[in-house]
């Protein structure tokens, strides 16, 4: 089915039975109002094509396709107008704002064709990003394969790392979000020089030595370094360099994002129970983005304990943490201790029996909400 579009309108339902006939032709969303329109981003963005009325109650339109273009720059926005209200809209399209305006009655048949010319729009402004980024792909690929090699515990963090910022992203529209993906990522490449006994403190959530974490402060200086010479990189290597900025120094948003999941995750592994870590978090002013802070405070569970388990490769469930690393009979690392799972690496995981011989089972964290 051609197209992933959401359809944005004022009120339910005043186009009759054409939301049911335009969704036999595409991948059709639909949404009330801005809230909930940003609300189906979240869960379901991005879109290629954002349909919505001018006139969403109180708010604008044009501010929605302004606030989702902030989160994912590819995504074609198109306006529903009256006919008094052309105007108004063709100075959205001059202004970059919209693509293109579709004037109010519209047959199916009509919006069919804008619909398509909206797609055909995504297509050619995503040509090339997504050759760009089938290539950084593989150059971070390999980047995270030799910090898996070199320092599985680094590695493992930043998987756990990036599966926050994921969640974070369920709950605030993230600007960039692609860069700040692959910020997580690429959050501990840094780390490869690093002592494996510094790492290991960290990952238990141990106190540094005086000497330890001056070392340690060197890893995001270093693992900008890495990528500056990488094209396309350079906010991604900015956001790295700055993730462990306070928010008064004003660093990228996607450095104050890191900066939460980060220290999140460290006081975590030391114990504290949830609810206190965001006391503590919310206690020190200046130090984080109270907006980030507060979204990600809302997509934690109130019960956040685990019980251990040892389960095989086919009893691996999303959101499990892994207690041990999984390597296979001859000792080739599969996935690194504390990587929290999801359906893409469980499924590598599985493709990856049917070529070797894996140690099973494996010590795993479940979360108690899953049991």
């Amino acid at each position: 089915m051609p197209g992933k579009i959401l359809m944005v309108e004022a009120a339910a339902n005043p186009l009759g039975n054409t939301q049911e006939r335009l969704a036999q032709r595409f991948d059709l969303h639909c949404a009330i109002g801005v809230e909930e329109a940003l609300k189906a981003v979240r869960a379901n963005g991005p879109f290629d094509v954002v349909l919505t009325d001018l006139r969403l109650g109180k708010k604008d339109g044009l501010a929605l396709l302004a606030a989702i273009r902030i989160a994912h720059p590819q995504t074609v926005g198109l306006v529903m107008v009256q006919r008094q209200e052309v105007d108004l809209a063709l100075n959205a399209v001059e202004d970059g704002k919209a693509y293109r305006v579709v004037v109010k009655p519209a047959s199916v048949d009509g919006l069919t064709a804008h619909l398509n010319a909206g797609l055909e729009q995504f297509k050619l402004q995503t040509a090339e990003q997504s050759f760009l980024q089938d290539t950084l792909h593989g150059a971070i690929q390999a980047l995270t394969d030799v910090l898996s090699l070199a320092n599985p515990a680094a590695f493992g963090r930043a998987l756990r790392i990036r599966g926050l910022v994921h969640r974070l992203s369920k709950a605030i529209l993230i600007p960039q979000f692609w860069e700040v993906d692959m910020a997580a990522m690429l959050s501990h490449i840094g780390c490869v020089s690093l002592p494996k006994i510094v790492l290991d403190k960290i990952a238990a959530g141990k106190d540094l030595a005086p000497d330890e974490r001056k070392l340690f402060d060197t890893h995001p200086t270093i693992g900008a370094g890495v990528l500056a010479n990488i094209p396309r990189m350079a906010l991604v290597a900015e956001i790295i360099k700055k993730q462990h900025a306070r928010f008064d120094a004003t660093p990228p948003f996607g450095a104050r994002v890191l900066k939460v999941v980060l220290d999140y995750d460290m006081l975590l592994n030391r114990g504290l129970p949830a609810a206190s870590i965001f006391t503590q978090m919310a206690g020190v002013k200046g130090v984080y983005d109270p907006e980030i802070l507060a979204a990600f405070e809302s997509t934690i569970p109130v019960d956040t304990g685990y019980v251990r388990k040892r389960v095989t490769m086919r009893d691996l469930k999303a959101n499990m943490i892994l207690e041990e690393s999984i390597v296979s009979v001859d000792g080739m690392l599969l996935l690194a201790k504390d990587a929290e799972l999801n359906e893409n690496n469980i499924y590598r995981l599985i493709e990856s029996t049917r070529s070797f011989e894996i140690v099973e089972p494996v010590t795993v964290l479940v979360p108690v909400n899953a049991l």
